[in-house]
This record gives C-alpha cells, structure tokens and sequence, in this order.
C-alpha cells in the first residue's frame, strides 16, 4: 500500500519534471500517421518523406529565387512535432518530385537542422504571407 510520504514524493518528481522542460520544448513525433491534406490538396506519407529528404539535402545549397530551404519563423505559433527552435521550410510537391527551383507552390514540409519532420504548412487559406497546418498533420 502506497504511504502518503511516497505519493508526496512521486508528486514532487512529477512536478520538478514540469518545471524543467524548456519553454520552447514541441512534441516529438517522427512523421504523420497518414496522408496529409493542404487544401485540396493530399500528400501521401512517401510524399512527405520525399519532401523532408530533399530538403535536408539543400541545407548547403539552397535552390530557388527564395533560396529553399530557408528558416521558418513560425509567427503563426503552429504546433511543430520535433524539438528545438531552429526550422526550416522546403516545398512539397506532389508524386514525391523534388523541388528544383521556379514556383514553390503553396505547400512546405518543416523540418529542423537533424533532418527531423515538424509539420506540413499552407499558405492556402491564410492571409497575406502567413501559413496555416495541413490536415491530418
């Protein structure tokens, strides 16, 4: 049986766990459970992989008239699935086709600097410059 000092105990663990956890901490998730819908558009879960792949592999050498991938600010406050504070966006294609400059499109895949997936993005919908998550995200 459980004494009031070793749920005392376990309640202060829980609650020093609480206060340490950075501010800026975000879920971890690897990728999406399935397919992903920017408007009217739906991104398989190879699309998505496809896109973060392509990205992760232009951090270096950035393509495109806004050199993608570039830094997300994330003004909008969306939820990102990976941790830290660093991201970036990179257009998503449709058929897994890797982005090679000229129009964007709406869509991005946000990942940060290790390569990990955050979210899927779209200007679809959102005023001005801003973005809003896709469903199924």
């Amino acid at each position: 049986m459980f004494s009031v000092r070793t749920l005392l105990f376990a309640s202060s663990l829980i609650v020093a766990s609480v206060l340490a956890t950075p501010a800026n901490f975000k879920v971890t998730r690897s990728l999406p459970e399935g397919d992903v819908t920017c408007g009217s558009t739906v991104y398989t879960l190879s699309e998505v992989e496809s896109a973060v792949s392509g990205g992760f592999d232009h951090l270096d050498d950035p393509i495109g008239d806004d050199s993608y991938p570039h830094i997300y600010h994330d003004y909008e406050d969306l939820d990102m699935y990976c941790s830290g504070s660093t991201w970036y966006e990179y257009p998503i294609l449709k058929g897994g086709t890797a982005y090679s400059g000229g129009d964007p499109g709406a869509d991005r895949i946000v990942f940060n600097p290790s390569g990990t997936y955050c979210a899927v993005i779209t200007h679809t919908g959102a005023s001005d410059d801003d973005f809003f998550a896709c469903k199924g995200d």
